[in-house]
């Protein structure tokens, strides 16, 4: 099943489209934007942020809300069960601050509150096999409320298209890298803030569908610390692999950190891999990407023996969190 949810993305996109409203939000002005929502959800508020770097975009995962969020944030809350407790309670103090908001969601206590507007999704799926779902929104109310001046539909439309062009060549790939996975702690760095929720993406994915341990991190930052504790203790070096997730776009400078931390680090491990994203502009980089490991992790699990759907820690933690009210 996780296998054809991680291939339907495509769909998923152009599916969406049709299910956000076109009439505008009216006249109000806002000067920045709030998105709050956990896990699977969550990250489609990272991705929007990466790609409208221009924008005052907040990616919120926590109970509290911001003191600097008003009257003039729009406030956009995903959770595609409607039931997250952090989410839930942002809204709640969101109501009380006088902040519009829109919903994202397919179900649960969430679409039942009283919202600026409210986008129901398809339900039945795991949160983390609905990105596609969650994400293609976002763009295009960004837009409606006046914040972007391109209407983004046509670029989603060439995306979902692309990835059907490209999925299955992708998943033949992720086939071959995940044996390189196998009793591995990954360690995953992009060299662009825009590559960095991609790479968060790719530790999710390998948490909950391969139930794995995985790291990730950003250059430049992390040649301003991590640099110096990679490949210590050495014990653990043989069981690292490290992917670098190169992005087409990243700076110059980044791009060359990148190749001199390759060549600092190489002799001590030697599991390193490059991925070179494919497609014609950033949003087709990053969800190419995104679709490469969201494959990785499903053949991990396959090549472990593991059921990719379940994630029972989660909801072990959920079952024993709702005994505290």
């Amino acid at each position: 099943m996780m296998r054809a949810i991680i291939y339907s993305l495509p769909e998923q996109i152009s599916e969406t489209i049709r299910l956000v409203p076109e009439e505008s939000f009216g006249r109000k002005k806002y000067d920045k934007v709030l998105i709050c929502g956990m896990g699977g959800s969550g990250i489609s508020g990272e991705i929007l942020s990466a790609l409208y770097l221009e924008l005052m975009i907040i990616s919120n995962k926590d109970y509290n809300i911001p003191k600097f969020i008003d009257s003039k944030t729009l406030a956009i809350l995903v959770s595609y069960s409607g039931n997250t407790e952090e989410t839930l309670s942002n809204f709640q103090q969101l109501l009380r601050r006088k902040t519009d908001t829109v919903v994202i969601s397919s179900n649960g206590k969430l679409l039942k509150k009283k919202a600026l507007r409210k986008i129901r999704v398809p339900g039945g799926l795991p949160p983390r096999g609905a990105l596609g779902y969650l994400f293609t929104p976002l763009p295009i109310i960004i837009h409606q409320v006046g914040l972007t001046k391109v209407d983004p539909r046509k670029n989603l439309i060439s995306l979902s298209k692309f990835l059907v062009s490209e999925r299955d060549g992708i998943e033949q790939m992720a086939k071959k890298m995940a044996v390189k996975f196998h009793d591995k702690l990954p360690v995953i760095y992009s060299d662009s803030a825009k590559f960095m929720p991609v790479a968060n993406r790719w530790r999710c994915q390998l948490n909950e569908n391969a139930k794995v341990l995985a790291h990730f991190n950003v250059i430049p930052e992390m040649n301003h610390n991590e640099i110096v504790g990679l490949g210590r203790p050495a014990f653990l070096n043989k069981y690292i692999t490290i992917v670098f997730l190169n992005d087409p776009g990243a700076h110059p400078r980044n791009k060359l950190r990148r190749r001199l931390l390759k060549s600092l680090v190489s002799s001590e491990i030697s599991a390193i891999n490059d991925v070179e994203p494919r497609g014609n502009d950033a949003l087709q980089h990053i969800f190419w990407t995104i679709m490469l490991g969201d494959f990785i992790s499903y053949y991990l699990a396959i090549e472990q023996g593991i059921d990719p759907m379940p994630v029972v820690r989660i909801e072990q933690l959920k079952k024993e969190m709702s005994k505290y009210k």
